[in-house]
């Protein structure tokens, strides 16, 4: 017996050039253009992946090489209409996920208990280390590139280090420095970035981004929350009100 892994309804892609094809999905990297088949006890995790602009495909990634015979049907990606541009954003959304679901990386922080040890450097070459914010309220804001609500709450985060100066506010990516700069100049993000993060990329756990920490004066975690909203965004906001009195 088979799981029939069929097209899954989506944005409409941009009309084809001449010679260039309309993949159906992604499967592990390779594209197809006709529904496929896989033994039945293979189950993917499945998303959404774009080409940067308003064309999309579905995502099938398998924990399992996939078989040779079914490899052979994949369309080579300089034949695909955006090939290359899927492929990219397919490829950084099946980084995120790997480093988000490991159990490899630091201890997560857990509310009530000390701030796990660590040691990141910033975007500008600078080391910090739970004794370089010994003594301060600490705000840590995990995101990354593919993260809409992530970039849009960018401007918003900012206005916090007007509020509370002497707060030590940083975010925190598995992204490269050049990557960093970008998405933080775009959406004027004037934390402290702290680039190629990826242990901490394993704290979110498949729970969400952006995650957001509060540590308290004492290196003790007190407010942890998955995701943003006004609501959510106004909970931080709050404890760190009282951390600061």
């Amino acid at each position: 017996m088979v799981l029939f892994v069929a097209f899954f309804s989506v944005l409409s892609l941009a009309a084809q050039e001449e010679g260039v094809i309309q993949a159906k999905m992604i499967v592990n990297g390779y594209f197809f253009k006709d529904d496929i088949k896989l033994p039945e006890n293979a189950t993917p995790d499945v998303t959404l992946v774009n080409d940067g602009q308003k064309n999309r495909l579905i995502a099938y990634t398998y924990d399992m090489t996939l078989p040779e015979e079914l490899v052979n049907q994949a369309i080579p990606v300089e034949k695909v209409f955006h090939g290359t541009l899927f492929l990219e954003k397919y490829q950084e959304q099946a980084e995120m996920m790997r480093m988000t679901t490991q159990a490899d990386g630091l201890s997560k922080p857990v509310v009530g208990e000390p701030f796990p040890q660590f040691s990141e450097t910033d975007i500008d070459g600078r080391t910090w280390t739970n004794d370089g914010v010994k003594g301060k309220v600490m705000v840590l804001n995990l995101w990354y590139s593919g993260c809409g609500p992530c970039r849009k709450e960018m401007p918003i985060l900012s206005t916090w280090k007007e509020m509370f100066p002497d707060v030590l506010f940083f975010s925190a990516t598995y992204h490269d420095e050049a990557l960093t700069r970008k998405i933080t100049g775009q959406h004027n993000f004037n934390w402290t970035h702290l680039i190629e993060a990826k242990d901490m990329m394993s704290w979110v756990q498949g729970e969400g981004f952006p995650l957001t920490i509060v540590v308290d004066k004492n290196g003790v975690v007190r407010h942890l929350v998955h995701g943003t909203n006004e609501e959510k965004r106004a909970s931080i906001l709050e404890c760190i009100k009282q951390l600061e009195k």
